[in-house]
């Protein structure tokens, strides 16, 4: 997706994105599409052209349009923050450091954690800078307090578990491991580094466990989060996905707390209907520039474009880098099924060429389908290039420019080009993809924690992986709108949690 591209631009570029969205405005007047009797671009007529067959989007642009929400009433905003300082106190009234850590790890998994940086950031630092005492033995401590510190950046060694291993190496099988502790392992093992041998063992060792605990336990909230858990590790999970499935899991653990629990509700309806003006706004953006109507051959996908965003930073003070990614990834989308899908050789080439000069006045010989594209790109990257020079003194256009591709023809998938190559079979070619993806996020994991990129950036390249796992987890969910992703989508964007706690608003 278009999101890779912002590895390579300039840190002002970056620092823009959490600013509120402000209208996108350019001095001078936008090209437009002027209809050509070139020959060329009037014989499309009498091409032969492929077609995916691409299904129209399942949300309309009216019905984007008639979305509304009571939670952005100021009753539910004076509720938050009432919540919020509740636990504000609750929090500086835990004083052991593993309630502390287990009290961290709610309000993250509950997606309300970005309220307390400060809180949490003073209670890590002082559990970091505690010495743990020699004998302590307590493997669910150990594991929860390496993968927070891990998580945050802090430097911690995996020397920590050493004392649970035996003569040779190998974690010891006690009879008090527990699933808890197991479960607590496992997801630890999820933020190691290469090299880091032990955490393999962990992996296998806990692996092992938890799928024999499974066959023997049902029902149970560990059993609860355990199948979650083996399906996928927390570390590679979207953050507003995880809080949505957590938030239900949350309510039926014996010692929650109900304070807690509203909060967590309150907040993930207020922050959806955010996001609900944000793709009223661009889905106003995206009818207006027209490209789904014109070319309909295309994939219209505004509202997954969106997603895309939410996935790699739902915090609400970032709705101007949402808006603005979204329209660069519905472009892409674009771009791509004309290379892919649409295009002929000829005229993949006349509009490569249109994009290297970058000058609106030389794309007399493309089709008019490729016209308005490439206006549409041409405006779109001006006007985003304008208010960011404007804003921050930086010039990113050359930047936004290569955000497109050079050749057409479709992209084999991984798994079939390993099989070709190898000639093994479907399942090995699977286990050695699996084995890529684990030692890529192993170096992932070291690179964040010695990154000079600030933090932000660092968590959208971070989250960026994450999104792409889960779109593409159960099928193409991006273009082929699978069932199971769809649902996921409703439950973040379209539909509010139902809350049984707080005093509706009259």
């Amino acid at each position: 997706m278009a999101l890779l591209q912002l590895a390579s631009l300039p840190n002002s570029f970056t620092n823009m994105l959490p600013l509120e969205r402000k209208s996108l405005f350019i001095a001078s007047k936008p090209f437009q599409c002027r209809a050509s009797n070139n020959s060329f671009a009037n014989s499309r007529e009498y091409i032969s052209r492929r077609s995916a067959n691409f299904q129209p989007s399942l949300w309309s642009y009216d019905y984007i349009q008639s979305l509304s929400s009571e939670y952005m009433g100021e009753s539910y905003k004076e509720q938050s923050r009432m919540l919020r300082e509740e636990i504000r106190i609750m929090l500086s009234k835990v004083v052991n450091h593993v309630d502390q850590l287990e009290l961290i790890d709610v309000l993250q998994r509950l997606g309300v954690a970005y309220h307390f940086i400060n809180e949490i950031r003073n209670i890590l630092d002082r559990i970091n800078n505690m010495d743990t005492p020699k004998g302590e033995k307590n493997l669910h401590a150990t594991a929860l307090e390496f993968r927070l510190l891990r998580q945050h950046c802090y430097n911690i060694s995996t020397d920590v578990f050493v004392s649970f291993l035996d003569e040779a190496g190998n974690f010891k099988k006690c009879h008090s491991f527990g699933a808890k502790e197991m479960l607590s392992l496992y997801e630890a093992t999820f933020h190691s580094f290469e090299d880091e041998t032990i955490m393999n063992k962990a992996r296998d060792f806990t692996l092992e466990f938890l799928k024999e605990y499974l066959t023997k336990n049902k029902g149970n909230h560990l059993s609860l989060l355990t199948s979650h858990a083996l399906e996928l590790p927390l570390h590679w999970r979207i953050d507003r996905w995880e809080a949505r499935w957590f938030i239900d899991a949350y309510r039926r653990r014996e010692n929650m707390s109900p304070a807690i629990l509203q909060l967590a509700i309150v907040d993930f309806n207020i922050v959806q209907a955010i996001y609900q003006e944000e793709l009223k706004y661009t889905s106003r953006w995206w009818k207006r520039i027209g490209l789904a109507e014109k070319l309909s051959f295309t994939r219209d996908r505004l509202v997954q474009n969106y997603v895309w965003t939410v996935g790699t930073n739902f915090k609400p003070n970032f709705r101007n880098f949402r808006e603005v990614i979204t329209k660069v990834n519905s472009l892409i989308t674009t771009i791509d099924d004309i290379y892919d899908v649409y295009g002929t050789f000829e005229e993949l080439q006349l509009f490569t060429e249109a994009m290297d000069r970058w000058d609106p006045k030389t794309i007399d010989n493309l089709p008019d389908y490729m016209k308005i594209c490439f206006l549409a790109l041409y405006n779109f990257v001006n006007e985003l290039g304008h208010e960011i020079l404007k804003e921050n003194g930086c010039d990113i256009t050359p930047y936004l420019k290569e955000a497109r591709e050079k050749e057409t023809g479709d992209i084999p998938k991984s798994i079939q080009c390993y099989m070709n190559e190898t000639r093994v079979s479907e399942k090995e070619a699977c286990e050695y993809m699996k084995s890529m993806m684990h030692t890529t996020w192993k170096k992932m994991n070291e690179e964040a924690c010695n990154s000079s990129f600030p933090e932000s950036f660092i968590d959208v390249a971070i989250n960026l992986a994450k999104m792409a796992l889960c779109m593409y987890q159960h099928g193409d969910g991006h273009t082929i709108q699978d069932p199971k992703i769809n649902s996921r989508i409703v439950s973040l964007i379209f539909q509010p949690i139902p809350d049984l706690y707080a005093q509706k608003s009259s």
